[in-house]
């Protein structure tokens, strides 16, 4: 009798004071101190949602089992005990795992910690209500659930008695050294009034760490007489074979899914990879397992978020149980390999240089780099843990709102035909972090950018002006602001290809946190910025830049649109319409500037623009074969059958011929004479070619065919992959980029200088090409370029007197494209003869970029660099994000000593409460 009673208090001590002492802590400290700027912080976007829910479901679990047992259970200390091990406990321990060390769960995690949530309502509600024997489909969901409770208490019992024996040890041993006492003593002098606080804390530390020793035993004691009782009574009433035989149908299908979910897929996909392709069939194989190999790639770029640590590094156990007990070396990694095995669907199967490999892997294969092709899927990754992304805009905020446009003003000053367009625009940060945004945007070819202009406010006069620098120099010092801490405004405006442009602003202001709001902060919490340009009118309207891409910022039908004075309904979909209609009738006009260094540019109306047709005019239309070109088979198709049609696939030089070059990843590239035999449905799409790669195996197989032009067909490709040291090769014929689809966002400068150099351009449909083509060849060789229904013409004309006005900046954009194919680029001296005229004109041209600074640190910085011998050396920006890896919980490195445990966690959590408040504000 007296042992009975002495269970049952125990039974009510264990209950009672741990859930008023813990829920004590949790209302009275925690919550106050923390509660309000933890949602803040979750809304803001600084915390994932599932950590919040995962923190509510850690106070809200011990409050609504003390409610409960309070209700329903408060003269059944037995009851009482069985709600505390057997539910509050698991559930409690499982939203602490969730918080603190379990990351994206995979199938095989799912199933675990699935079969082990089964189980916890399987037995709640068998504490409620028994085994209900009036049911029959209740009874045997109760027989498939207990059987599973059998196992989950077998396993969950193993896998907490390895921490809870050398635990036990360990706390026992650091008790009695006093060790935390000196930490708390030491705590105490620091913050006395954290006192009532700190000693509250240690009991519950205290107590939980001694429930957490018995638990296993506990636990697994509970859950296997519950199921064991289930099992027993629904034998009495359906009798012993369906039993038996219900029971062995779960543990099989059970046993099947966890051995089938402990296949990782990256095993299979690093085999097949890492195997010759020595023949078409097993490039056809490989294409085949696509999927497969994307899978695995995928899963082992993301191993550290999606598994606790790869097998390897999991060797916590062996070394708790060396320093704990001393143990020989063998029997601690005997240890150590049973509870590997046991934590195997929460182990990584490979090597921590698997992230790597796999994103290397990934682009050779998908011709794009991992980050943009697999975008959301490590989106979901990193909203599994607390990790931040860089506050750069990179691969992983295409398409990211986290700014809102909020205005967007247009203004045209017509001047005939052309015009002086104006695009001012107003952001507005969604988030309390800074954040950068970013366009790639294309403009017609003639069209040239005269300005760039940052803003607090829309007062013109205090807005920061721009600078005209040198490529290299402006982006080095551009990125080199760009940061979280002190976050300064720079803004950046490149020329990344004959029509392409790339803007970039940061930081756009993070919102108003809620002490700053109550404060009434005058802190500014908008962007502004202006840019302007020159263009000339086609079909009577003027083009507006056309989205390419766009990073962070976003616009809906709230976004305020005013062109032209006139408010404009928006659709909330396009970033800008593609053309704006001319006021007044515009009729094409010759031009004429004479430049100060000799040199005259004009522009003269094409008559029959669209009329232009090879005649006798020879071309080699290589063939772009990577990966991402297999959805581009229609497109390649139709034309080759143009030029089929038109004649150049006759073998008739008389009206024009063409070859094809079939370039090729692994095996020889194929020259085809006879176009009219080309099959594109036949063409293996496979691996990645970068530019350089496809232009020297047409090269090889060239001889001694002279050509008009190259026609390079491709699709957007891939810029990010890019190398920033490639040399292009040199061509005897202009370049001509013919992308299918649409245009790229943007092209590395060697394939720029190629490009223009040759004489060349780009195009998204094979007239373009030819119509350019044909026209340069019929108007002569001072024939700098066609475009947009003009042809620009530059002569030297020395004795002229010079003549500048307002279509200076037109003319000047077309004098360095001129000069472009003349100088020799190589040279700093050509290089800054180039980058004069950019800035005299204030233009943004490939060799010269606008650059707002806003104080004299900016100021010193740009000047350095343009000093610097590499001033005009642009990198390629590749958008790859430095992902930090979460921390390993069962890596040795993490387990600190012994004798530091507890008196770590008793200072950690005075100063963990006392710091919080600040940590936040920080943050935000």
């Amino acid at each position: 009798m007296k042992i009975k009673t002495f269970l049952h208090l125990t039974f009510y001590s264990i209950f009672w004071v741990w859930n008023v002492a813990f829920l004590g802590i949790v209302y009275f400290w925690i919550l106050p101190s923390i509660g309000y700027s933890l949602i803040e912080a979750t809304f803001s976007g600084l915390i994932p949602n599932q950590f919040l829910i995962t923190f509510m479901g850690i106070i809200a679990i011990p409050t609504i089992c003390t409610i409960f047992g309070g209700w329903r259970f408060r003269k059944q200390p037995i009851q009482l005990i069985r709600l505390f091990y057997g539910v509050e406990a698991p559930l409690f321990l499982l939203c602490l795992l969730r918080l603190f060390v379990l990351r994206e769960l995979t199938e095989a995690s799912t199933l675990i910690l699935g079969t082990i949530l089964v189980s916890i309502i399987a037995f709640s509600l068998e504490l409620l209500y028994g085994y209900v024997n009036r049911s029959p489909l209740v009874s045997w969901l109760q027989l498939f659930a207990h059987t599973l409770m059998l196992l989950t208490g077998l396993y969950v019992g193993i896998l907490m008695l390895f921490y809870a024996v050398p635990v036990s040890v360990m706390l026992l041993r650091e008790f009695f050294s006093f060790y935390w006492l000196k930490g708390i003593i030491s705590e105490l002098t620091y913050a006395p009034t954290y006192a009532f606080t700190l000693v509250l804390s240690l009991f519950v530390l205290a107590l939980s760490t001694t429930l957490f020793v018995f638990m296993p035993s506990a636990m697994a004691s509970l859950y296997v007489h519950s199921g064991q009782k289930i099992l027993r009574m629904f034998a009495l009433q359906n009798g012993h074979k369906p039993t038996f035989q219900g029971a062995v149908a779960v543990i099989i299908a059970w046993m099947i899914l966890f051995v089938s979910f402990q296949q990782q897929p990256q095993v299979v996909a690093f085999q097949m990879l890492d195997l010759p392709v020595r023949s078409q069939s097993d490039r056809q194989e490989l294409l085949a397992n696509s999927n497969l190999i994307r899978d695995g790639l995928v899963n082992a770029y993301l191993s550290s978020y999606r598994y606790l640590s790869t097998a390897a590094r999991s060797n916590q156990i062996r070394i708790m149980y060396r320093s704990t007990f001393g143990l020989p070396e063998s029997i601690n990694q005997t240890l150590q390999d049973y509870f590997n095995h046991l934590m195997s669907p929460f182990l990584y199967k490979g090597s921590d240089k698997h992230k790597e490999k796999a994103a290397k892997l990934y682009s050779n294969f998908f011709d794009t780099p991992i980050q943009k092709g697999e975008q959301k899927a490590i989106l979901n990754a990193l909203q599994s843990t607390a990790n931040v992304d860089e506050v750069k805009a990179g691969l992983l905020n295409i398409g990211e709102q986290k700014v809102w446009l909020k205005n967007q003003e247009i203004n045209v000053t017509e001047n005939g035909d052309w015009a002086d367009i104006e695009l001012y625009e107003i952001y507005e940060n969604q988030t309390f972090e800074p954040q950068e945004i970013l366009y790639y945007f294309t403009l017609p070819e003639s069209a040239v950018i005269t300005g760039i202009w940052l803003g607090d406010t829309d007062n013109r006069a205090q807005r920061f002006p721009f600078k005209v620098s040198p490529r290299g120099a402006a982006q080095k010092v551009y990125n080199s602001q760009v940061r979280r801490e002190r976050p300064v405004d720079p803004a950046l405006l490149e020329k990344v290809g004959p029509r392409q442009y790339r803007l970039r602003a940061f930081p756009v202001p993070a919102k108003l946190s809620v002490g700053e709001r109550k404060n009434n902060s005058e802190r500014p919490t908008k962007m502004h910025l202006w840019l302007t340009y020159q263009v000339m009118a086609k079909d009577n309207s003027f083009a507006l830049p056309e989205l390419t891409e766009k990073r962070n910022i976003y616009w809906n039908k709230d976004t305020k649109r005013i062109y032209n004075t006139k408010s404009v309904r928006s659709d909330g979909e396009a970033w800008l319409p593609p053309s704006l209609p001319a006021v007044a009738q515009t009729t094409p006009q010759q031009h004429q500037i004479n430049f100060a260094n000799g040199y005259q540019i004009s522009a003269q109306p094409l008559v029959t623009p669209e009329k232009f047709l090879p005649e006798s005019e020879r071309f080699a239309v290589v063939v772009d074969t990577s990966y991402s070109m297999r959805t581009k088979t229609k497109e390649l198709k139709q034309n080759i059958d143009w030029l089929v049609a038109n004649g150049l696939g006759d073998l008739s030089f008389g009206n024009g011929d063409a070859d094809i070059y079939l370039t090729d990843v692994g095996f020889p590239p194929e020259r085809i004479d006879d176009i009219s035999q080309f099959d594109a449905e036949k063409v293996t799409f496979f691996g990645t070619l970068q530019y350089q790669e496809m232009l020297e195996q047409f090269l090889q197989l060239q001889g001694d065919t002279r050509y008009n032009g190259i026609i390079l067909v491709t699709d957007e490709g891939s810029y990010e992959l890019s190398d920033n040291s490639q040399e292009m090769p040199n061509l005897s014929a202009p370049l001509w980029m013919l992308h299918l689809g649409a245009m790229p966002p943007a092209y590395d400068d060697a394939t720029l200088k190629l490009i223009q150099k040759s004489g060349g351009g780009v195009a998204t449909k094979l007239t373009e090409v030819f119509q350019q083509v044909t026209a340069k060849s019929k108007l002569g060789k001072s024939v700098v370029s066609v475009a947009d229904g003009y042809a620009w013409f530059m002569e030297e004309k020395s004795s002229e007197e010079t003549i500048e006005d307002n279509f200076a900046p037109l003319a000047a954009q077309q004098l360095v494209l001129g000069l472009s194919k003349k100088m020799n680029l190589d040279t700093l001296e050509e290089l800054d003869a180039i980058h004069a005229i950019a800035k005299t004109y204030k233009i943004v041209t490939p060799y010269s970029s606008m650059i707002v600074l806003v104080n004299d640190e900016q100021r010193e910085a740009l000047k350095r660099a343009e000093a610097a011998l590499d001033r005009f050396n642009r990198k390629v920006e590749d958008g790859k994000e430095q992902l930090t890896d979460p921390n390993n919980p069962l890596d040795p490195l993490s387990v600190p000593e012994p004798g530091m445990v507890l008196g770590m966690v008793v200072m950690g959590i005075g100063l963990w409460v006392s710091q919080n408040n600040s940590k936040f504000k920080i943050q935000k």
